[in-house]
């Protein structure tokens, strides 16, 4: 038997209103778009008329020098600061003059410096047939395959580019050294004593004094200093040859 009931919707319970809390509104200002241009044309053109005309390379010489007066002037304070604080040049000093009396006396028991300067004279004398001898033994194949050896390994053991960098930080301040004592070497100045005045000329050249024209320096073993053996009528109308000191720079 079937029943019919009415259907009555659920009301809904009283409820507490809802109420919306509303956040303060944050107020961001626009932003202005900007666009940023690393060059133009203006730029550019600026740039290679001072380069054209050497004002870009002055402005960074001008600034590489002052930086690295800078660096040199701190490094400088720096040094001195620390030298103060821990005496360090004090100490240094007193442990050269330790070293140098201990190497003196080293020198004097084992007489270091004499058997130094006679293996050094020895082997000068000798060079020329140690050298002759060295360049006939790699004229030979085995000398060939020594040498051919020795490269590759000095090449792959990584000794070749130590030395390459090595040399990189040493020649810029040791060739200069080198170079002037090479030159110092080889030119001889001193005065002309009968005119007092400076003369410069190589060692390997006879040099005459600018002033009064006689000779002031000849090298050994030339024809002057070989005495007047075959020497030709012509040589007695040659200047003066006067002996002079020199010094060597």
């Amino acid at each position: 038997m079937a029943t019919s009931l009415p259907w009555h919707p659920l009301l809904p319970s009283k409820t507490k209103p809802h109420r919306l809390y509303q956040t303060n509104k944050q107020y961001i200002p626009s932003r202005h778009v900007v666009k940023v241009q690393a060059f133009r044309r203006s730029d550019l053109d600026g740039f290679a008329r001072r380069m054209a005309s050497g004002e870009a390379w002055r402005d960074a010489w001008r600034s590489a020098n002052s930086g690295f007066e800078q660096f040199v002037y701190e490094s400088k304070k720096a040094a001195e600061r620390i030298d103060r604080r821990y005496s360090v040049s004090r100490r240094l000093s007193a442990v050269a003059q330790s070293a140098a009396d201990r190497a003196r006396v080293l020198d004097r028991d084992y007489e270091i410096t004499q058997r130094w300067r006679t293996f050094t004279l020895d082997f000068r004398r000798n060079w020329p047939r140690y050298r002759k001898q060295l360049n006939d033994f790699l004229e030979t194949p085995l000398g060939r395959s020594f040498a051919t050896i020795f490269f590759l390994w000095f090449a792959l053991s990584g000794w070749l580019f130590r030395i390459l960098i090595f040399a990189t930080w040493v020649l810029p301040f040791a060739g200069p050294l080198l170079i002037g004592a090479v030159a110092n070497n080889l030119v001889i100045k001193g005065a002309c004593p009968a005119c007092k005045r400076q003369f410069v000329g190589y060692k390997n050249q006879i040099v005459r004094c600018a002033g009064c024209g006689n000779i002031v320096w000849q090298p050994q073993g030339d024809f002057f200093s070989r005495g007047n053996k075959g020497s030709s009528p012509s040589s007695k109308s040659d200047p003066e040859i006067i002996d002079v000191e020199f010094e060597e720079k």
